[in-house]
């Protein structure tokens, strides 16, 4: 993999409904866990990686995921805290 092909850069708007049912059925939590400072984040974003880098290439695995680095770009949503 090339460094571009490593990073992963993720926009949470661009989910759909389908999408966000198959994360949570990947991780076994409800998808606001990612803005919930208590809940591990690791499963999380391995499935959205997944679920992301899936679209343009269909062979691509859950178990590649993991292995890419996440840049999340949301806005001004953090998905990390826990105070909205």
């Amino acid at each position: 993999m090339t460094e571009a092909d490593d990073t992963l850069n993720f926009d949470i708007n661009d989910l759909t409904i389908a999408e966000i049912v198959e994360i949570e059925e990947l991780t076994g939590m409800p998808f606001d866990a990612m803005g919930d400072a208590t809940k591990p984040k690791g499963k999380m974003l391995q499935a959205l990686a997944f679920i992301t880098k899936r679209r343009t290439d269909p062979s691509f695995t859950y178990e590649q995921a993991g292995a890419l680095k996440i840049n999340l770009d949301s806005g001004d949503a953090d998905p990390t805290d826990g105070d909205e």
